[in-house]
C-alpha cells in the first residue's frame, strides 16, 4: 500500500502545483491586459490613437502597441497551457483517487 500512497500524494502534489501555476498565468493575463487598455486608453485620451471609427482607431493601437499586444497574445498561452496542465492533473488525480477506493475495496472484500 505504500506505492500507492505515494502515488496518490504526488497526484495531489501535482494537482496543488498546476492550481498554483494557473493562477500565476491568470495574474499574469490579467495584468497584461490592464496594462494594454490603460495604454490604448491614454492613447486615446492623449489623440496618439485616432481614427474616422472604432476599427481604425483599433487597427492604430494594434501597430502603436504591438508590444503591449504581444505580450497579451503570450500571456494568454500561457494561460491556455495552465488552463490544460490543471485540467490533465485533476483528471489524473480523481484517477489515481479512484484506483485507490477500488484497491481498498476488494482488499476489504478479500479480508471480510
Amino acid at each position: 500500500m505504500t506505492e500507492l500512497e505515494n502515488e496518490v500524494r504526488q497526484a495531489f502534489e501535482r494537482y496543488r502545483k498546476a492550481l498554483e501555476e494557473a493562477l500565476e498565468a491568470t495574474l499574469e493575463r490579467t495584468r497584461a491586459k490592464e496594462a494594454l487598455e490603460a495604454r490604448v486608453a491614454q492613447g486615446l485620451l492623449s489623440g496618439e490613437i485616432q481614427g474616422k471609427n472604432a476599427e481604425e482607431r483599433e487597427a492604430k493601437a494594434r501597430v502603436t502597441y504591438a508590444d503591449l499586444y504581444q505580450a497579451l497574445a503570450e500571456a494568454e498561452e500561457r494561460y491556455q497551457r495552465a488552463k490544460t496542465a490543471l485540467e490533465m492533473a485533476r483528471a489524473y488525480t480523481e484517477e489515481v483517487g479512484l484506483l485507490a477506493r477500488l484497491l481498498f475495496t476488494r482488499e476489504v472484500a478479500h479480508v471480510a
